[in-house]
């Protein structure tokens, strides 16, 4: 079954928290922990993606510079070539970029570029989750039904 990531942003808003290129390193780690999120996409000025510092871009950046982190800023940190997809993307070819791109976010874009909203592999596993448990409760229901030839009855084995 198909299903567009527009579904995703329509149950969790399209609201997406960005930052500019500009933005320090240590405002991107609090802004993180305060929203309990694990990445942001840095957009300029037009609302057009220029990539994205995510919870590893930052730890990456610590390990190589150490304390010199807190002197740099989104652009210099920013994973540049980030995976996309638009709102009409089917999820499950989402999850294979993400895959593929071992990345845990993708930026939704509109048709020219612009940023409208952003989906997690946690978004994705929750979507997952409650298709698996649609379908187990509808396999319930068809086999709990009575009479016809979906109903199923214990028989005792002949002796």
């Amino acid at each position: 079954m198909s299903i567009p990531v527009l579904h995703i942003l329509n149950e969790k808003g399209a609201a997406v928290v960005t930052v500019e290129p500009d933005e320090p390193v240590a405002a991107i780690a609090r802004l993180l922990v305060e929203r309990r999120i694990g990445a942001v996409p840095v957009v300029d000025g037009a609302g057009h993606l220029a990539g994205l510092v995510s919870e590893r871009s930052i730890v990456d950046a610590l390990a190589r510079h150490g304390a010199g982190v807190e002197r740099l800023a989104a652009r210099d940190i920013m994973t540049r070539e980030v995976p996309t997809a638009t709102r009409s993307e089917d999820i499950h070819m989402v999850a294979r970029k993400m895959t593929r791109r071992h990345s845990r976010h993708v930026p939704i874009l509109d048709g020219g570029g612009t940023l409208v909203g952003l989906v997690s592999i946690g978004d994705i596993v929750k979507l997952r989750l409650e298709e698996a448990e649609t379908l187990a409760r509808e396999m319930r229901a068809y086999v709990m039904q009575d009479g016809g030839h979906a109903s199923v009855s214990p028989r005792p084995f002949a002796s």
